[in-house]
């Protein structure tokens, strides 16, 4: 059952980025540009309703996923299941990714006399690698002891327990460094390079994705070992 709830928790995430996206909705024009240049100059419009079909798309996603991993729960892991799995994860942040570029565009079209939206090629990029990792993090409770990609230390190897405690705690927290990195990816994007938000997330993402997964599994691994010795 605690399996089902996470992963319907999946398509709570894109439920809300529509109800989010629904809010930005209103404060848009019923057309926004799709095709922009230096120059300002608008080459094709699309009506604001594609704002809502990325969403929706986000959320088919979501559910074929949740389907795949229910269908495939009690299945042996292997590495295709853990490409695929993570697949879904990597394209269904990137339509919502997407789908708020397209928020951000329409907002400035709407509130600024020039379309004067400038988005660095390297912003994308950041963006994108905050998704991979978020797709990559999401195998990690999936993952069987020993895997390339996982949690690999002297404790997480040494027990299938820890592995997956310490697995589905690290898939967490490298969940939430990769949204941080996304929602970096965005800020810039809207208000510009920023070196001291830049530090911030690199320092908190470095703790999260690496050294608090690894000191929390040394910590389960004392806590079964003290267990042992107490019976």
């Amino acid at each position: 059952m605690d399996k089902k709830k996470k992963n319907i928790a999946l398509i709570g995430i894109s439920v809300i980025n529509l109800i989010v996206v629904l809010v930005m909705y209103s404060k848009i024009k019923s057309m926004i540009p799709i095709n922009i240049f230096a120059d300002n100059a608008i080459k094709k419009m699309a009506s604001k309703q594609l704002l809502l079909v990325l969403p929706c798309i986000s959320i088919i996603i979501s559910v074929f996923q949740v389907m795949y991993r229910m269908k495939t729960i009690d299945k042996p892991v292997t590495i295709g299941k853990i490409i695929e799995d993570g697949l879904f994860s990597f394209f269904d942040g990137l339509i919502m990714f997407l789908g708020w570029i397209l928020v951000y565009i329409g907002y400035e079209y709407t509130n600024t006399t020039l379309v004067n939206v400038n988005i660095q090629p390297i912003y994308i990029i950041i963006g994108i690698i905050g998704l991979g990792l978020a797709g990559m993090y999401s195998t990690f409770p999936i993952n069987k002891i020993g895997s390339a990609i996982g949690l690999t230390t002297k404790e997480t190897l040494a027990d299938a327990k820890v592995w997956r405690i310490a697995n589905r705690f690290n898939a967490l927290t490298g969940f939430i460094s990769a949204v941080m990195i996304v929602v970096l990816a965005i800020y810039f994007m809207f208000f510009g390079f920023n070196w001291i938000y830049l530090i911030v997330v690199v320092i908190l993402s470095v703790l999260l994705m690496y050294y608090v997964p690894r000191l929390y599994a040394k910590k389960i691994a004392k806590d079964l070992s003290e267990r042992v010795v107490e019976k």
